[in-house]
Parts: structure tokens; C-alpha cells; sequence
């Protein structure tokens, strides 16, 4: 992001001060820099104020009567909407105890009166560009991951949805379109890891600058008379200023960014492994302690948003395989684990994985609503779903069936009414030979 995006826009500073005068004149020296300004007397009026319209900045008045400023910045900061607008408090009081609670009430900055020009309006450009830096970071974080979680559901509901058809109506054939679709989604949610990863490089080279620039200054400070106007001033400034704690901040804010690019990476990985996108569409040697996990991680946000999803793998070996129709087995009977929970409740979904001889097998636990004893018969069915229109096409376990079947396995069901289900899906380690 370059310097001059962070100033672009007006930006919108409240005053509160019950002193009209020190109201008109903090907000003459505002406006000749060409901010917005808005005013409040007092800190009902403030906190009113900021309901209606939320500034980018807020001077804050600390003597104030009914409300004073240190009880309305605590007020302020409480509020999810307005805690990261900062605050400069402003008070005639000049004491330790009121930079404490200036401090304590959640204020950025405190100033004392009579506010000198220059210094007030270097808070306030400093404080503003920070906001920027901070608010930028936030809403391309936000928007990777609400990205990644619209993505995963759309994945989800498209992979359930091309599975059902191709198996009833459009043949085995068909199934290799999800591995496209994932390759296509995965290129998709490169673009922006692409884009925030280029600033976040541009954003690290700009704050290793500053922290280079902010060290020489440190290193002048300490040459010079400790009695000289400049370094009376500077000692002034660095008093009022937690420069530890923003060198800190910045490089902390700079590392979960990081780490969001780190997650999002991640799961780019588990739509490939998923879909086996580089991989033949041919039977080949799996791990489907690997599979269980990208498909978790594939539909986790529908998953996990119902029910808690523990895991006891036991030790298997790979098996010879179609990976990705077993991957569609594996999500048939999750989501469908979850939606036997419902959303009134939040459930468990347990995930157990072991070995009989010469198959492996897999079970998946709910504690859902269970199967009434009529349906049992039915559930392999095409087509047959309790589900209410339009929530479900009766498809899934009747493809996991026939993909199950395909591999030369089985596929079994207990359940007891207000207990929950548990499906067991059994595989042969080795590919069974083909019917004559």
C-alpha cells in the first residue's frame, strides 16, 4: 500500500469540550489543516455522537461535569463499533495520575492545555495514519477470510451437488469436474494472497524504515545536553509516547497478517488435496487419514459452526483406491452427521479410523437426533430424504452406497432415537478384482 493511499479522504475528528472557546479554537487549527470536524459539549452528547456518525479520530476534554473525560473514553472503548477509534484526552491537569488513567480509560494520546498547535496537529496526523495502517490490515484480513469461508461452503455445496448428479444421471465420468472446480477455486483465492501478500512485503520494507529512523533518533537523543531546549522536548515527547509499545504493535499486527496469508495458503493445500487435482483420476495407493482431513477442512465452517469434531485414528495403512470418491463418502456422511445435530444445539462429531485384517475401516459418530427404526430401510434409497424441500435432494448416501460398493466394501448404520448415529464404512486394503 503505498503512502499516498493512506491519504486519501477527509478525515472526521470530534471535539468534546465544555469550554466553547477551547472548542473553537481546537477546532480552527483543525479545520486550516483540512479535517472534519464535529463537536459535542459534553460526553452524553459525545457518545450520542458517535452513534450517529463514527469519526476517525476524538479529542477528548478530561474535566467535564455529569460525565468527565475519562469515564467516557472507558464508555468509548467498551463499544465494539467505536474501542479502535483513538482518543486524545486534553486536560489542564499535567500530573502522573491523569496520564494513568488517561491511559487506563483506553486514550492513545494526552495533551495538555494550553494545547500547543504543532504538536497537537503531529498527534493527530500520526494517530490518523496508524488508524489507517491498522484498519487496512483489519479489513483485508476480514476479507480473506470471509473469502476462504464463502469459498469452502460454495466448494462444499457444489462438490455434494455435481456428486449426486453424476452418479444417477451423468456417469462416473462426470466426477473429475470437481477436481476442476477445486483447481479453478484454489487459482481464485490465489489472486488475493497474491495481492495482500505484495503489501504486506511493501508494508514490512516501510516499517523496517520507520524502526530504522526511530532508532537514529533515539541514538541522536541520547547525544545531546541533557539540558538543551531540543532534548527538554524531546524527553517531553517521549514521556507522552509508548514508542515501545508501537514498535511492538506494528510488528505484531505485521505478523498475523502473516499468518492469515499462512492459513489461507493452507487451505488452498486441502482443496488440492481434496480433489487430487494433481493427481490421475485412476485407482492409486491413498492415505485416508489425509483425506478425512482435507475433507474436514473443506466443509469445516458447516461442519464445525453445529458440532465440536474429535478425532481417534488409529493406525491404518494407505489403501488402493479412488481417493476422491471417497472423499465424497467421507463428506456425504459429515455434513450429514452435522445436520442430525441441528442448529438449536451445539453437538459432537467423533471420527474413529482402525484395522481388521486385511480391510481398514472408518466410523462417524453423532449425538444427533438418530433414525427412526421405519427409515432404516430406506436411507440407502434414491431419492428418500426426511429433510425439508429443498434442503436435501435424498442423493448422498445413496451415491456413498454406490461409491462404497464400487470399491468392494460396505457401508452400515446404528442409530438410536435422541442418541445419535454412527456409520461405518469398511475397505479393502487392496483393490478386489473386477467381476467377471
Amino acid at each position: 500500500m503505498a503512502a499516498n493511499d493512506l491519504a486519501e479522504g477527509v478525515s472526521t475528528i470530534l471535539v468534546v469540550d465544555d469550554d466553547r472557546t477551547n472548542t473553537l479554537v481546537l477546532v480552527s487549527q483543525l479545520t486550516s489543516e483540512g479535517y472534519r470536524t464535529q463537536t459535542a459539549a459534553n460526553g452524553r452528547e459525545a457518545l450520542e455522537a458517535v452513534k450517529n456518525e463514527l469519526p476517525d479520530l476524538i479529542l477528548l476534554d478530561v474535566m467535564m461535569p455529569d460525565m468527565d473525560g475519562f469515564e467516557t473514553a472507558a464508555r468509548l472503548k467498551a463499544d465494539p463499533r467505536s474501542r479502535n477509534v483513538p482518543i486524545i484526552m486534553v486536560t489542564a491537569i499535567d500530573d502522573r495520575e491523569s496520564r494513568l488513567a488517561a491511559l487506563a480509560a483506553g486514550a492513545e494520546e494526552f495533551l495538555t492545555k494550553p494545547v500547543e498547535r504543532t504538536e497537537l496537529l503531529i498527534r493527530v496526523r500520526n494517530l490518523l495514519k496508524l488508524k489507517k495502517y491498522q484498519d487496512f490490515l483489519a479489513s483485508h484480513r476480514d476479507l480473506l477470510e470471509q473469502q476462504v469461508a464463502q469459498r469452502n461452503s460454495q466448494l462444499a455445496v457444489a462438490n455434494t451437488r455435481l456428486s449426486e448428479a453424476e452418479e444417477r444421471a451423468l456417469g462416473a465420468e462426470k466426477l473429475a469436474s470437481i477436481g476442476q472446480l477445486a483447481a479453478g477455486i484454489a487459482h481464485e483465492i490465489n489472486n488475493p494472497i497474491s495481492f495482500v501478500n505484495s503489501n504486506l512485503l511493501a508494508l514490512n520494507r516501510y516499517i523496517e524504515q520507520l524502526l530504522a529512523a526511530l532508532r537514529l533518533y533515539e541514538e541522536a537523543e541520547r547525544l545531546l545536553p541533557r539540558d538543551a531546549a531540543i532534548s527538554i522536548r524531546l524527553k517531553e515527547f517521549h514521556d507522552k509516547t509508548d514508542l515501545a509499545f508501537v514498535k511492538d504493535d506494528v510488528l505484531l499486527l505485521l505478523k498475523e497478517s502473516h499468518d492469515g496469508i499462512s492459513r489461507v495458503r493452507k487451505i488452498v493445500q486441502d482443496l488440492r488435496d481434496f480433489s487430487h487435482i494433481d493427481q490421475s483420476q485412476e485407482w492409486q495407493w491413498a492415505d485416508l487419514h489425509r483425506c478425512l482431513d482435507s475433507t474436514l477442512n473443506v466443509a469445516g465452517r458447516e461442519i464445525r459452526q453445529r458440532a465440536e469434531v474429535l478425532k481417534e485414528y488409529g493406525v491404518i495403512p494407505e489403501i488402493e483406491c479412488l481417493p476422491l470418491r471417497l472423499n465424497q463418502v467421507f463428506l456425504n456422511l459429515l455434513i450429514n452427521a452435522a445436520h442430525a445435530i441441528g442448529n438449536d444445539r451445539r453437538g459432537r462429531i467423533i471420527i474413529r479410523t482402525g484395522r481388521n485384517g486385511e480391510e481398514v475401516w472408518i466410523e462417524i459418530s453423532d449425538n444427533g437426533c438418530g433414525i427412526p427404526a421405519e427409515n432404516l430401510k430406506r436411507i440407502f434409497d434414491p431419492f428418500f430424504t426426511t429433510k425439508p424441500v429443498g434442503m436435501g435432494s435424498g442423493l448422498g448416501l445413496s451415491v456413498s452406497y454406490g461409491i462404497v460398493e464400487e470399491h468392494r466394501g460396505r457401508i452400515e448404520v446404528s442409530t438410536q432415537l435422541g442418541v445419535g448415529s454412527t456409520f461405518r464404512v469398511t475397505l479393502p486394503i487392496h483393490r478386489a478384482p473386477t467381476a467377471a
